[in-house]
């Protein structure tokens, strides 16, 4: 049986809609400024078992830097 044409089986994400390392850059400043640099490492460590953002993949990056952002909007109100 065929797969309907309908019925996209990958889906391809543009370059521009991935995160990007100088928004990563921007994010990290931001946290730094804030003083939350501690929370970014300690999410880093105990979530996601790495030391740096960039040994994650790209939609592991994308996550954190959602969940660092929101942090970061909660803890500068």
């Amino acid at each position: 049986m065929q797969t309907p044409p309908f019925i996209i089986s990958e889906i391809h994400v543009p370059n521009q809609l991935k995160p990007r390392a100088d928004n990563v850059v921007k994010l990290k400043a931001e946290v730094d400024k804030h003083n939350l640099t501690d929370m970014w490492d300690m999410i880093l460590m105990l979530d996601y078992q790495v030391a740096n953002v960039h040994e994650l993949s790209s939609e592991t990056r994308e996550e954190f830097c959602c969940i660092i952002a929101l942090l970061l909007k909660a803890f500068t109100k």
